[in-house]
C-alpha cells in the first residue's frame, strides 16, 4: 500500500484489496440512511458486511470513527457492533448552522382543505454561506424572498406555529475499536494501535473553559482550580463533545455568552 494515495471505486471492493491487519485507523462520513434530497446513495446506512471488511483490514486495537445523524445513529452503531467492533464512545458534534426542515402543519391543513391563505408580508432569507460548494447553496437553501401568510381556516388557525421537526444542531460519531487479546501496552508495542493520542487532541486557548460556563456566568467548582492549566500550557483533556464555536450566528451561543466566558476566565485567572 502507498501513503497519501486516493483510491477511487466501490468502498467494499477497494477494501477487499487491502491486506488483513494493515490499517491503523478509519475515519468515515458514510450515508446516514435518511434519503437526503431523495438521493439514491443515501437510501440506507452501510451494511454489517462493510463494517466486517473494515474490521478485517484494521490492525488489532485500531479505531474507527463513523459520522451519522441523530435519526439513524442507533442503527449505525448497531451494525458496527454486530460486525465485531467494540463500541468505545459516542462523540457529539454540536453546531448552530443547521437548516430547519420542518413541515408547516397550519399551511398543510389549509392546502388539504383547499383554502387560500392571505399574504400578509414577506421576509428575506439571507444565507451566511457564500461558498458555492456549501450544502445550503448546492441544495437550494440559499437566499430569497419568502411570503408570510395567515391561516385561512379555523382548523389551520388552531395549529398555527406547529411543525414536524426540530432544527438539526448535532451529529454523532461512533468511536469503536477492533478487539485484541492482550494488554494495551503489549498491543501498542506490537501494532502501534489500541490507544488514543490524548495530548495530540488537547484543546487550548479560551476554549479551555469547556463546560464550566453557564448562562448565568457561574463556575462549576468541581476540581477545576486544581486541574486548570493556563492557555500556554498543555491544554484541556479532550471530551466526547465538540462545539463549533464561536460562530457569528451560532444559535446556541446564549448558553455560553461572551459575558459568561469573561466571568469564567476572570475567575480562573484569580484562582488558578
Amino acid at each position: 500500500m502507498e501513503n497519501n494515495k486516493v483510491y477511487l471505486g466501490d468502498n467494499l471492493e477497494v477494501l477487499k484489496t487491502f491486506p488483513k491487519n494493515s490499517i491503523d485507523s478509519i475515519v468515515t462520513d458514510p450515508p446516514y440512511g435518511i434519503s437526503f434530497m431523495n438521493k439514491k446513495w443515501d437510501y440506507d446506512i452501510p451494511s454489517i458486511k462493510l463494517w466486517k471488511e473494515c474490521l478485517r483490514v484494521l490492525k488489532p486495537g485500531g479505531h474507527i470513527l463513523v459520522a451519522c445523524g441523530t435519526r439513524t445513529q442507533h442503527r449505525m452503531a448497531y451494525n458496527i457492533e454486530e460486525a465485531g467492533f467494540e463500541i468505545r464512545d459516542i462523540i457529539a458534534w454540536v453546531y448552530g448552522s443547521g437548516f430547519p426542515k420542518s413541515h408547516d402543519v397550519s399551511k398543510a391543513i389549509d392546502k388539504t382543505l383547499g383554502a387560500e391563505r392571505e399574504v400578509v408580508g414577506s421576509k428575506e432569507r439571507k444565507s451566511k454561506f457564500n461558498d458555492e460548494t456549501n450544502t445550503e447553496q448546492r441544495y437550494g437553501f440559499g437566499e430569497g424572498v419568502i411570503d408570510i401568510t395567515a391561516p385561512s381556516t379555523d382548523q389551520a388557525k388552531q395549529y398555527e406555529g406547529w411543525g414536524t421537526a426540530l432544527k438539526p444542531a448535532m451529529e454523532l460519531f461512533t468511536l469503536a475499536r477492533k478487539p485484541f487479546n492482550d494488554t494495551v501496552a503489549n498491543n501498542v508495542l506490537k501494532y502501534g494501535t489500541g490507544g488514543i493520542n490524548i495530548d495530540g487532541c488537547r484543546v487550548g486557548d479560551e476554549l479551555m473553559i469547556g463546560g464550566c460556563a453557564t448562562s448565568a456566568g457561574t463556575v462549576m467548582k468541581t476540581g477545576l482550580k486544581d486541574n486548570y492549566k493556563s492557555p500556554d500550557a498543555i491544554g484541556r483533556f479532550p471530551a466526547n463533545l465538540i462545539l463549533s464555536w464561536p460562530e457569528e450566528e451560532y444559535a446556541l451561543k446564549e448558553n455560553v455568552s461572551s459575558e459568561s466566558k469573561s466571568k469564567v476566565l476572570e475567575w480562573l485567572n484569580e484562582n488558578a
